[in-house]
């Protein structure tokens, strides 16, 4: 059999499969965050950036892929900066994991363990920020 009639009895018989990217669920709305020692509320995009109300804090540089979200944080209220990354619920309304210091101050900190352990909770789309 040659290569095109091989290629067409594979695609005729659906075993050809295409690479379609999976839809990254939509965590844009207000969070509840907790920490052991604070809680606060964030508001994010489709996209999982947005602000939150502890330190002027900022999320940027958000990736999410499946039902893991990471990114980047800062707080110019007390001029620190780090990363996180949690795991979404299944449905998307909740998140356990971790975040980290990359900076306090002048002061680089390389060692991602250098953080803490929070939980978020998908607050309903009509939730504002105080």
């Amino acid at each position: 059999m040659t290569k095109p009639a091989l290629r067409a009895a594979i695609v005729a018989a659906g075993l050809l499969t295409f690479a379609v990217p999976a839809l990254a669920l939509d965590v844009s709305g207000v969070w509840d965050i907790a920490e052991e020692e604070r809680t606060y509320q964030a508001t994010v995009d489709m996209t999982g950036n947005g602000t939150y109300n502890w330190q002027n804090g900022v999320i940027y540089g958000s990736k999410i892929e499946g039902t893991r979200w990471s990114g980047s944080w800062k707080q110019p209220g007390n001029d620190r900066e780090g990363g996180f990354t949690v795991e979404l619920s299944a449905d998307g309304t909740s998140a356990r994991g971790r975040w980290w210091y990359s900076r306090v101050g002048t002061q680089v900190i390389p060692d991602p363990d250098f953080g803490g352990d929070y939980t978020w909770r998908k607050l309903s789309p009509a939730a504002r920020i105080p």
